[in-house]
């Protein structure tokens, strides 16, 4: 069965605002962090932009102030797989209680033009490691029973 990556972020001393907190724009950078961290791992991704990809899309969920000086812990998982893109679910905890949750839409582009490209059957293999099973979709007991009695006006 699938598993989620996970990977641990430690926040800069630099990524605090005045509120005494990290920036949410810092987040951003440690998410793509643990996400770079991700795709190093990808089978034949040796060489440094050998499979761009550019995002599309971006959604962050706060839930708690992140802080400097406890690790973050990431786990991404993959939500969809489409023709030349992906999406990433991810969440971000500090000590055990969520601070951040979201996800990103991935598109992999050629490295000479920057326009999209399909995604290589390795790269699919290895992006279903990290997939979430298929929702299961139980019927739905009908709202209405069966045995009405039928009252009719007259």
């Amino acid at each position: 069965m699938p598993e989620p990556y996970r990977t641990r972020i430690s926040p800069r001393w630099s990524d605090q605002d005045l509120n005494g907190h990290v920036n949410h724009a810092a987040v951003v950078t440690l998410l793509e962090e643990s996400r770079i961290k991700w795709r190093a791992e990808m089978p034949e991704n040796h060489q440094a932009g050998a499979t761009p990809t550019v995002v599309a899309a971006l959604e962050l969920n706060y839930r708690r102030p992140v802080h400097h000086g406890d690790d973050l812990d990431i786990e991404l998982a993959v939500s969809r797989i489409g023709t030349s893109s992906f999406t990433l679910e991810f969440s971000g905890a500090q000590n055990g209680a969520l601070a951040v949750e979201g996800r990103t839409v991935l598109v992999s582009t050629w490295p000479e033009t920057g326009k999209a490209r399909s995604l290589a059957e390795h790269e699919r293999h290895w992006l279903a490691r990290f997939q979430h099973p298929p929702a299961r979709t139980e019927a739905r007991e009908p709202q209405i029973p069966h045995r009405i009695p039928l009252e009719l006006a007259q």
